[in-house]
């Protein structure tokens, strides 16, 4: 039987187990197995200066039968080894070309957002779930969004800038990016990302302030998973999350307040008490401690949380975490 005959979800399935050194050559031997090597070669693009392979840019920004076999592309470009002006240009008639695209990362200059406007004005990304990039929240990255309708995760406006602080936020249509999931990056961006969205699981970089908390509570879906970092006492910042945000299952929380202060007998019970109040809570970090819990006696949905520091122990084979005279919260 001719190779030329063969399946060609039979000649995916053989080139998937070949090396990239294989899959080159396969792609030089004909015009039947040339395409096939390029689509497994080419699914998955990681391009960086440590990899010797930012040349690749040039090829996806030329051919675009090649670009289109992308799915998962990543590139980063160290601050300390800039390329030209012109290497953006073709990064942006690469990102033009990956029309098939679920998943994006554009770890880069944080001021050529415009990388992103030739393609959001020309194409949409149907398939694309995943988009992590350096930029701010400016106009170029919510016209990307636009075009982005499964959208399932998000980071943008990761490290805010004074300018960016500044700058009057774009629009972001309502019906942008419907199906958004997971957020990641300011509290600022949050507040226009948010609400309206089925978001449920947020990490915020930069400080929290207690008048955003109900801007959170605005996603359509509980929010379950949160990350933040704030100014704010723990125990009020505690306070207005469970107000608005009551059915949290992890919690992670720096706070800034009191940072090289020791956390008293009194804090502790003042935390835990309202730990307890978070009814679908199961992990809650404050400040880098982990708060340690263990399920209620009687009543396995709820949780008892540590209500007083951990005390040195002499005999080892006690429990450390789960001693009684700790979980002094119901």
């Amino acid at each position: 039987m001719s190779v030329h005959s063969l399946p060609v979800e039979l000649l995916d399935s053989v080139a998937q187990h070949l090396s990239c050194s294989s899959l080159a050559a396969l792609a030089q031997t004909c015009s039947t197995l040339c395409p096939v090597a390029q689509r497994v070669l080419y699914c998955s693009v990681s391009a960086s200066a440590w990899s010797q392979n930012l040349c690749v840019i040039d090829t996806l920004a030329k051919k675009p039968h090649i670009a289109r076999f992308v799915r998962s592309f990543y590139i980063a470009i160290d601050s300390l080894a800039p390329v030209f002006f012109a290497y953006y240009r073709q990064l942006a008639k690469a990102i033009l070309n990956m029309s098939e695209l679920t998943s994006l990362t554009l770890l880069v200059d944080s001021s050529v957002s415009w990388v992103l406007k030739e393609a959001s004005s020309r194409i949409h990304f149907p398939h694309l779930l995943h988009f992590t990039c350096s930029f701010s929240f400016d106009e170029n990255v919510a016209r990307f969004l636009d075009r982005t309708p499964s959208l399932l995760e998000l980071e943008v406006d990761s490290i805010p800038t004074a300018l960016t602080r500044e700058s009057p936020p774009p629009y972001l249509a309502p019906t942008s990016i419907p199906q958004l999931e997971q957020f990641i990056g300011s509290s600022r961006t949050a507040e226009l990302i948010v609400p309206g969205r089925p978001v449920k699981s947020i990490h915020l970089n930069g400080g929290l302030l207690e008048d955003d908390i109900p801007l959170l509570a605005r996603s359509t879906v509980p929010v379950v998973i949160l990350g933040a970092v704030t100014n704010l006492p723990p125990v009020p910042f505690l306070e207005t999350l469970h107000k608005h945000v009551p059915h949290l299952v992890y919690l992670r929380v720096m706070s800034t307040k009191g940072i090289f202060m020791a956390p008293t007998a009194e804090f502790y019970e003042q935390v835990a008490s309202i730990l307890t109040s978070f009814t679908e809570l199961s992990a809650f970090e404050l400040s880098g401690m982990h708060w340690g819990s263990k399920a209620k006696q009687n009543d396995g949905t709820k949780r008892v949380w540590q209500s007083a520091p951990l005390q040195i122990r002499n005999h080892p084979e006690d429990d450390l975490l789960f001693g009684s005279e700790i979980f002094l919260a119901y």
